[in-house]
């Protein structure tokens, strides 16, 4: 029997399989249209074990995915570029601008809908496995813009994944 105090902190738990280091640019990551935008994975669940799903979502104005709760993870959202109209909870709408960052725990209703032409958000989902989404129900692309009207969000293969609509 371990303790778990007692493992060294750079060592994996028991059964979890070790990936390697790595380093990968943007422009060489798998790309999906979907959502309102494109979205780009530099890392998706294998890469990481398990751990962490890291997407970028570019949206036109007026894009983005509609009012949701996701039922398996966290996210935390980071404007890149842009604006970004943001409700989390039964709060009241902010604007994210540049250099804001967003958490919502597990559970927690949000919507997220670009306010401006070319806004770039850098998404992390805990657990990972947000990126067998893309990867199962989304068109690969090689553009970065995408109009809105050709990135459909489907409410019954989201749900598959643990993410429900709800109403405003």
């Amino acid at each position: 029997m371990s303790d778990e105090s007692s493992r060294p902190a750079n060592r994996p738990k028991e059964g979890v399989p070790v990936v390697p280091a790595y380093v990968e640019r943007r422009e060489n990551c798998p790309r999906y249209v979907f959502g309102g935008g494109v979205w780009i994975v530099p890392a998706e669940t294998a890469q990481t074990s398990g751990n962490i799903t890291n997407v970028e979502s570019i949206y036109q104005r007026g894009g983005g995915v509609p009012r949701r709760v996701h039922q398996r993870e966290a996210e935390m959202a980071y404007v890149i570029s842009g604006r970004l109209r943001v409700r989390i909870g039964d709060g009241a709408e902010t604007t994210a601008e540049p250099g804001a960052m967003i958490f919502v725990p597990c559970g927690v209703a949000r919507r997220f809908t670009a306010d401006g032409d070319d806004t770039r958000v850098y998404h992390g989902f805990v657990p990972a496995g947000f990126d067998q989404l893309l990867v199962e129900h989304s068109a690969r692309t090689e553009s970065m813009r995408v109009p809105i009207g050709d990135s459909p969000f489907d409410p019954a293969t989201a749900m598959t994944f643990g993410i429900h609509l709800v109403p405003e």
